[in-house]
């Protein structure tokens, strides 16, 4: 497994390019950043939910939807970007190790802060921690499977 990842970076000419680290890591940078904000797009150009969406979340406990909700973007969110994100990591972790300029690492450093912090996985351990019966109820409906507007929907489950 190890030899095939160091096949991978001797075989990639801008990772291996003496100099051209912090090019190399800023255009992952980009290419991120572009699908965050292309999914966040998605996210903000939906049609709010079907009235058998709302109806189904009203079944719930209100803290449990809000929970959901959150949850749920956060992961549709993840899922939407997880081409560019696995770019990312994999340029970080090629990158990481070598010697870099300053400002290169604090790149690195911001957007693993950023991208790549613990809270994504708290958001999902928060989200396995809902009833499976509701999520699996909810994911059903297909409406949660693409990014959304989790507090546009929770505004009109609250109406």
């Amino acid at each position: 497994m190890l030899l095939c990842v160091f096949a991978l970076v001797l075989s990639n000419p801008v990772a291996a390019a003496s100099g051209d680290h912090h090019q190399y890591i800023t255009d992952k940078i980009a290419h991120y950043s572009s699908a965050f904000e292309r999914c966040k797009n998605v996210a903000d150009e939906r049609t709010q939910p079907e009235d058998g969406v709302l109806s189904k979340l009203r079944e719930y406990p209100k803290a449990q939807v809000e929970r959901f909700l959150m949850t749920r973007y956060d992961l549709a969110m993840q899922e939407c970007t997880k081409p560019e994100s696995l770019e990312l990591a994999y340029a970080i972790l090629v990158t990481e190790t070598l010697e870099l300029e300053q400002q290169t690492k604090d790149a690195i450093s911001a957007i693993k802060e950023l991208a790549f912090s613990g809270d994504n996985r708290k958001l999902e351990v928060m989200y396995l921690s809902l009833p499976g019966e509701m999520r699996q109820s909810l994911e059903e409906l297909g409406y949660f499977q693409k990014p959304f507007d989790d507090r546009l929907v929770l505004e009109m489950v609250s109406k």
